[in-house]
Parts: structure tokens; C-alpha cells; sequence
């Protein structure tokens, strides 16, 4: 009985004892706050209720020395309480009136979009600080709060093979729950966009989700789209290959990102390229190969000028898949574990999966690479080794639809990196196929130059250096060039004529709110306000002149003519026209341009004539770039 009571007073005075503590607290960070001053770093604002709520604090613009306070679609501001410490009251001020909130209160009575004064007041009515703030409020977009669990984005800001684990809680547009889980991995991502303040981020939950349809996974993308101003190159492109049925094409989903407690922009939720049996359906060989030789990070390493890759003590059974391969620039080819130069067209494929792929296992998807270039390299498009045909080796649809998509997009990485192939067991298929397709913010136009060429085919080859000749090869080959024919003519002829006139606007509709917010979050990426009606126009104009162009010699009876470009180092390129045309723009660099101590004269026939812009080509030619030093 004693021991019952003595129970019972416990269990009452325990709630006192820690409401006697969190008042202590309270008090003393009333008064740290008064002494020093900093009512703004004690002041957030709490979304939902106490089973499910969410923590928001202010963004500072420096420039402008302006709070703002973003607001996720399914928050409206009757739902949003004020929390702050060290005052008695805050005051938000605008030109016709002043509404005071104590500590808790509901924050309804703002506007979005309106400056505001904002005082922290004692309890005497006195101001000790002020600031500015803005309210604005999403719509349309899920949002998505990711805690990371040192609580900082500086190592992973710094860092891009940084990882960190952490926690994510994704709502819906009506704020309902769609997945609430920790994070087994956060890590930064992305080549030439890792340069900039927004960065792109992988993330792994630690449980495998369907996330808005897309598939159930662990691995997604966050990316942030940051060189593209329209912000939806990407989901176009994406959306346009699921469409054409295109084997592994990512599903995404924009949404608002909110980083510990603070908003972090508008991002794209991807799905991420990977052998899985929701992505890319083949044999995980990786998987195999951990299973036999435990950790793969411990095994030894080989590496050649043609093959790299890691020593395995034991092979798997089935080595002929599945593969996942990129083609890839050399600056991100040595950074990878695993991969091959092929040694007919020279290109470098880095190894995605298995990512630790051993010397038989690169051995073998390299020869069957070699062999299918060789294939490609005959007049007849047989391999005269093995007496195999070009489309014996490769799955040829996949590979019409992925050039049409590369071409009619004008993108400019496709032919040198981000460009993915797999090739499945050979009990399932002996052949190779082209995709997923990926990476898209440098395409439609997005970039000056070649790229801007709505009357062109550039056969994947924009890059100024390390462009793969691979589609440059297929389409010397006539099957090759009517299955194009056919598919565009079949599906994506239409498809640009819908995105021109219908889709651009409902991606811009959807996400316009969240635009607005991201400019402001952002406003370091640019120097100049973004046009946004400008740079949808683009687009639109871009596809309905891509669709002319394409329609004349895809499915009309255009005839072209193609310029071969060879540059000082014996680089070749190529660009094809409608015969009788000019070029709108030419590939490289522009004459009078210095690189180093030469200068670039421009490109001149054999005959020593200066080819430009204003020369009519009637007729296969060649031209040559020179240079001069300075």
C-alpha cells in the first residue's frame, strides 16, 4: 500500500516538477533575450498541432535586410501559430493598421505579400526591435521537411561525397502525411550545377516507399533546376519519355523543401537511374557481387588506360548482366570506380552498376560494346568478326527513341555525358538497349550558340569536345534512319505540338506560387529579375520551330546535306541541313574568340573560303577550324 502511494505521488509530481522546468527555461531565455537582444533568432512559427507539427523559421534576405516567412500550399495562415521569447507582444505594422500577437497566437489576421513592420514590444508597450517581413504562401505543391541530424547543411554544402543521415516528413498539397521516415543517407549531387549556392541533393529512406505514385523505392532525387529559368526542361523531357513508353524514364513530382525548419526553394523529386525493380527492371550484378565477397569498398582495385575496376575473389554464375552504363566525359569518368574505353569509337563508359565490377565482368561488357561498334563502323552494318548485325547487338527502338528525344530537344550533354545504356542477362535479352534518359536544364534552347538551332541535326554532338560519333554512325545506316521516321512520325511529332500549346502552360500554372518564393531564396543565383512569360515563350517557340524543321525531314521529303567539322586537334563533327540552307549558328567557339595565347579565326573550306552563316549548302562538304596566336 505504501509503495502504491508513494507511486502515485510520483507519477503526480513529475508533471510539475518538469512544467517548474520548462518555465525556468522559458524565463531564462527570456532574459538571454532581452540582454542580447536577439528576438529574431528566437522567433518561429508552427504549423498543425501538437500530433503533427512543423517548426518554421525565417529566411533573412541580407540584401534587402527583409524576414520572410514561407509558407507551405497547405498551410494557410489561420493555421499558423507565432512563437517567439524575450517579449511580451509583437506587432506587425503596415500602412493602415497594427495587429499585436501574443506568444502561441494565431498569425490569420496577416496578408501574404504585404511588407509589414514588424516590433517586438515588453510589457510596457515599448519597442526594443524591429524588422521587416513578408508572408508568402504556396499552392498546388506537396511540401517536404528534411532534418538533417546534425542539425547544418555546411559539410554537405561542402562536400559532395559528404554523407550525413537524417529524418524526412513529405506531405501531400492538402498536407496529409505521404511518408514520415529517417534517412539512412543525405548527400550532395550534380557536375557543373554543384557549383552554385542551390544545390542538388540523392536521398535514401530507410524504408522503400511509393511516393505520389512513382514506384515504390528507397533512393530519390531532389533536383534543384538551377540552370534552367523556366524550371521545367527537365520535367518536360522526363514526362515525354514516360509517355513514348521509354523503359526507366523518371517520374517526379515538384515540390516545396523545407531544411531544417527553414525553407530551402523548389525542388524536382525524382526518381534516380538505378537497376531496381521499379527503375531499370534487370539483374542487380552488384548485389550478386557483394553477396559472394562481402564488402566491396575493401577489394582490391585494377586500373589500365582501356578498364578499371575492382578484384573479386568470387564471380557470379551470370556475368552477362545486368549492366548500367553512362557514357561519360573524363572528368567524371576517373572519378568512378569502374568502367571501360571502347576501342573503336573511343569512348569512355563509366560502370554505374556494378559499380565494383571485376576485370572479367568489365572484360565482357566492354567486348560487347567493341563488337557492336564494329558493327556499326561497316558499310553493311555487319560485324565482319562475328557476322552479326548492328541491331543483333542493340535493341533498336530503344535507340530511335532516345535520339529523336536527344535530338529534338537539342541537348547539349547528351552525346558526351548523362547519356545511359543497360544491358540485361542474356537469358532475358542479348542485346543492349538505350536509356534512361536524364538530364535535360541545358536543352530548348536553354543555352546560346548550336543550341539555339531550331533547323539542324546535331547527332548528340553539341558538346565542343568529347561528343560520342555513336548516333553519328547509326544514322548512316538507312533502317536506322526510317525506324526514326516512323517513331517520330508515330508519336513525338504530335507529343511537341501538345507540350508547345498545352503542356509548358500547366507546368508554369502549377508551380508559379513557388516560384516566386524560390526567386527570393535564391536571389544570389542571378543578377537580373527573371522573365519568367520570356522564358516559357522560348520553349514554346523552340518546339513549334523543332516540330517544322523535324516534320520536313523526318516524315517529309526534305532532303539534307551535311558540314563535317574538323577541328585543330582532328576532332570531327557533324551538322546536317535541309539542303539549300544555311546554318542559323556554328558549333565551337566564335571567330575573334581567345582560348589561352591563340585566337579562333573560324572555319575555312579546303579551298581556303571562310564558311559562316551566310553559305548556302547544297552539297556535302568539309571545313576546317584555324587559330592564331596572341
Amino acid at each position: 500500500m505504501t509503495d502504491r502511494i508513494k507511486r502515485r505521488g510520483l507519477l503526480w509530481i513529475l508533471p510539475v516538477l518538469l512544467a517548474m522546468t520548462v518555465a525556468l527555461m522559458e524565463k531564462a531565455a527570456y532574459r538571454q533575450a532581452q540582454t542580447s537582444g536577439n528576438y529574431m533568432g528566437n522567433l518561429y512559427f508552427v504549423i498543425g498541432n501538437s500530433s503533427s507539427e512543423q517548426k518554421l523559421f525565417c529566411y533573412t534576405d541580407e540584401r534587402e535586410n527583409v524576414q520572410y516567412l514561407f509558407l507551405p500550399s497547405y498551410a494557410e495562415a489561420d493555421d499558423v501559430r507565432i512563437s517567439f521569447v524575450g517579449a511580451d507582444q509583437v506587432v506587425f505594422a503596415d500602412e493602415k493598421s497594427e495587429v499585436p500577437f501574443t506568444n502561441g497566437e494565431s498569425i490569420g489576421a496577416l496578408a501574404y505579400h504585404e511588407k509589414y513592420r514588424m516590433y517586438f514590444c515588453n510589457r510596457k508597450g515599448e519597442r526594443m526591435a524591429e524588422q521587416c517581413m513578408v508572408i508568402m504562401h504556396s499552392a498546388n505543391l506537396p511540401a517536404a521537411f528534411l532534418e538533417t541530424d546534425s542539425g547544418s547543411m555546411e559539410m554537405l554544402d561542402a562536400d559532395k561525397s559528404y554523407e550525413e543521415k537524417g529524418r524526412i516528413v513529405l506531405f501531400d498539397a492538402a498536407g496529409k502525411v505521404v511518408c514520415a521516415d529517417r534517412l539512412n543517407r543525405i548527400s550532395g549531387r550534380g557536375n557543373s550545377t554543384w557549383a552554385h549556392p542551390k544545390k542538388s541533393y540523392g536521398i535514401r529512406l530507410k524504408n522503400r516507399t511509393d511516393l505520389f505514385g512513382m514506384g515504390s523505392a528507397d533512393n530519390w532525387i531532389l533536383l534543384s533546376n538551377v540552370e534552367d529559368p523556366a524550371y521545367i526542361r527537365n520535367k518536360i523531357t522526363y514526362d515525354m519519355a514516360v509517355a513514348a513508353g521509354m523503359e526507366g524514364s523518371p517520374e517526379s513530382q515538384y515540390i516545396d523543401l523545407y531544411i531544417n525548419n527553414t525553407y530551402h526553394g523548389m525542388y524536382q523529386l525524382c526518381e534516380k537511374v538505378e537497376i531496381d525493380e521499379q527503375r531499370v527492371p534487370i539483374a542487380d550484378l552488384e548485389g550478386e557481387n557483394k553477396r559472394l565477397n562481402g564488402e566491396l569498398d575493401k577489394c582490391g582495385r585494377f586500373e589500365t588506360e582501356e578498364k578499371k575496376g575492382v578484384a573479386l575473389v568470387t564471380e557470379p554464375d551470370d556475368l552477362t548482366g545486368g549492366y548500367l552504363l553512362e557514357r561519360d566525359v573524363p572528368e567524371k569518368y576517373w572519378e568512378e570506380i569502374s568502367g571501360f574505353v571502347s576501342g573503336n569509337l573511343g569512348d569512355l563508359y563509366t560502370i554505374k552498376e556494378p559499380a565494383h565490377a571485376s576485370e572479367v565482368q568489365v572484360d565482357y561488357i566492354s567486348a560487347f560494346i567493341n563488337d557492336m561498334e564494329k558493327a556499326l563502323l561497316a558499310e553493311d552494318g555487319i560485324n565482319p568478326d562475328t557476322g552479326m548485325h548492328y541491331t543483333e547487338y542493340i535493341d533498336l527502338h530503344s535507340f530511335v527513341q532516345k535520339y529523336i528525344l536527344e535530338e529534338l530537344t537539342k541537348n547539349n550533354g547528351a552525346g558526351a555525358t548523362s547519356s545511359f545504356f543497360y544491358k540485361p542477362q542474356e537469358a532475358i535479352s542479348t542485346k543492349l538497349f538505350a536509356g534512361p534518359v536524364w538530364d535535360y536544364d541545358k536543352a530548348y534552347a536553354s543555352l546560346t550558340g548550336i543550341n539555339e538551332s531550331s533547323r539542324d541535326l546535331c547527332y548528340l554532338m553539341l558538346r565542343d569536345t568529347n561528343s560520342t560519333t555513336l548516333f553519328w554512325r547509326l544514322y548512316a545506316h538507312s533502317d536506322f534512319r526510317e525506324a526514326v521516321s516512323d517513331c517520330y512520325e508515330d508519336f513525338f511529332s504530335d507529343y511537341m505540338q501538345e507540350a508547345a500549346e498545352e503542356k509548358v502552360d500547366e507546368y508554369a500554372q502549377e508551380i508559379l506560387s513557388s516560384i516566386a518564393m524560390d526567386q527570393i531564396r535564391w536571389k544570389e543565383e542571378g543578377s537580373a529579375p527573371l522573365d519568367y512569360p520570356y522564358e516559357l515563350e522560348r520553349i514554346k517557340t523552340f518546339l513549334l520551330e523543332r516540330k517544322q524543321f523535324l516534320d520536313e525531314v523526318w516524315t517529309g521529303q526534305g532532303e539534307l546535306r551535311t558540314v563535317t567539322f574538323v577541328s585543330e586537334t582532328g576532332e570531327e563533327r557533324y551538322v546536317s541541313v535541309a539542303a539549300g540552307e544555311t546554318l542559323e549558328r556554328l558549333p565551337g567557339s566564335e571567330p575573334g574568340k581567345v582560348s589561352g595565347d591563340q585566337m579562333f579565326d573560324g572555319w575555312f573550306t579546303e579551298d581556303g573560303e571562310v564558311f559562316d552563316c551566310t553559305v548556302p549548302i547544297f552539297e556535302d562538304i568539309i571545313v576546317y577550324g584555324k587559330s592564331h596566336g596572341v
